[in-house]
């Protein structure tokens, strides 16, 4: 079941944002077949940037939508802040599909289930394994997720204020990417703080998070 393509009903969600709302389908994170509560990871074709929680993964084998031009295979971008735990009984499985509509079925004649290629679930199984259950929504959490490239320069962030705050839950955040610099906005107790990352040639994402807590800390 990891990596099963499955549509649930977001909209029937009672504590939701509006870009909740408009999702449709999403990814199976957990392989146990015995447990009646799965994790799921959704996902929507509409464009969004690259960032610290969603990236693009590219056209799912067998995955089409119908849009006012037929049925499409497009490019799709999961949503890792979105990561949901639902009853198994609420997911309904997808069928593979070709551009036509028409629904591959295997040498019984039962349709086919839609599942990630095997690097796309490598590329989101790799993202997902740095996140923890129960973690805090707040800025050195957020900031550990980031690509390794991404280091934090002192000469660039008031390092005394972020300290006071990087530890607390963040009420909401937007990220922005400029070139070889990576902004974060965010707000802790109503206040308005800002963090600059710079790409870098690194590679290694433990030492990079260890350098985060000690200039952090």
């Amino acid at each position: 079941m990891l990596g099963d393509i499955v549509r649930y009903n977001f909209f029937a969600l009672d504590d939701a944002s509006e870009e909740t709302y408009l999702l449709d389908y999403a990814i199976v994170l957990d392989g146990d077949d015995e447990n009646d509560n799965i994790k799921i990871l959704p996902f929507t074709s509409r464009y969004n940037k690259d960032s610290i929680e969603s990236f693009c993964i590219g056209c799912i084998p067998g995955f089409v939508e119908v849009k006012n031009e037929g049925y499409v295979n497009n490019r799709q971008y999961v949503h890792f802040n979105k990561v949901l735990e639902v009853d198994k009984a609420e997911l309904y499985p997808v069928h593979h599909q070709d551009v036509y509509g028409r629904v591959l079925r295997n040498n019984v004649g039962n349709p086919m289930n839609v599942a990630l290629a095997e690097e796309q679930l490598d590329r989101i199984m790799d993202k997902y394994g740095i996140y923890e259950e129960g973690e805090e929504k707040n800025l050195i959490n957020l900031l550990k997720k980031s690509h390794a490239t991404f280091t934090l320069n002192s000469d660039q962030n008031n390092i005394e204020e972020l300290r006071e705050v990087c530890g607390k839950e963040m009420e909401k955040y937007r990220e922005y990417n400029f070139n070889d610099k990576k902004i974060v906005v965010f707000f802790v107790d109503g206040e308005r703080y800002s963090v600059v990352m710079r790409d870098t040639n690194n590679k290694d994402l433990d030492t990079r998070n260890n350098d985060l807590k000690e200039i952090l800390s």
